[in-house]
């Protein structure tokens, strides 16, 4: 990658960390972030900056707002909804949106570093339209999974995931099935711990009828469709190829 590349994605990493820092100072979190959260910030944090070594300047931004605009919408809908409670001054949630750009950078790199990779080794060759058999199974569970929350789950929610499963749905005939599997493997990885600590061990959010573990229906279906629309919308706005997954810009490493 070009030296101006880098220079570049870390200010941008910079400017991610420090309005995270300030938007959870500004909206009351500091007090309610405990040692198992700050180290997963903390270890995030670490991640992202090595990864702005290894991604494209136009590919960062556009996972970065591709991440920002999908979070936001959802976590206003599930907060309308009643699915789950930022607990910030006055119910400010935008520190866990950009927790979950970092989230959302974090599974991309897991998923492109090491999962990828592995299933790869695997040697699985399936037609891709598998993929879009896994996805149709996803967006059913999050749809019968529901439980308790479906007696206040509005017309928003459904309308907003019926998009992601569209649009996913088909991209996903263009994506090899190791990338495909490797990147809802990934989003499951860290959905669930990220979920946990954040609503249980920490109490920055919580979830209205989910006290003790996040609602299986969020961390096993609505992540892998979020995570996958982030990827796909991201390498679209970028220009770059939806299966390679070896950040496309080392080539260019002076």
């Amino acid at each position: 990658m070009y030296t101006k590349d880098r220079q570049l994605n870390l200010i941008l990493i910079v400017l991610l960390i420090s309005i995270t820092t300030f938007t959870a100072f500004h909206e009351g979190y500091f007090p309610l972030i405990s040692i198992p959260f700050l180290i997963s910030l903390l270890a995030g944090f670490s991640i992202i900056v090595w990864l702005s070594k290894n991604i494209s300047t136009k590919r960062l931004i556009s996972f970065m707002l591709g991440i920002f605009i999908i979070e936001y919408g959802k976590e206003t809908i599930g907060i309308r909804s009643g699915m789950w409670t930022y607990h910030g001054i006055d119910g400010q949630y935008n520190f866990g949106v950009w927790a979950w750009v970092l989230g959302g950078l974090v599974t991309y790199t897991l998923s492109t570093r090491i999962v990828i990779q592995q299933i790869r080794k695997l040697k699985l060759s399936f037609p891709r339209w598998l993929n879009q058999i896994i996805l149709t199974i996803l967006f059913l569970f999050i749809l019968l999974s529901l439980g308790d929350y479906r007696d206040k789950t509005g017309g928003l929610f459904y309308s907003f995931y019926a998009l992601l499963f569209a649009a996913t749905f088909y991209v996903s005939l263009k994506i090899d099935f190791p990338v495909f599997a490797g990147i809802i493997v990934s989003s499951w990885i860290i959905g669930n711990p990220s979920e946990y600590i954040g609503s249980v061990a920490s109490g920055v959010w919580t979830f209205t009828h989910n006290p003790v573990y996040p609602p299986f229906f969020l961390v096993f279906g609505c992540w892998p469709l979020e995570i996958l629309a982030q990827y796909s919308l991201s390498a679209f706005l970028a220009n770059e190829s939806l299966n390679n997954d070896n950040f496309l810009t080392q080539a260019g490493e002076p």
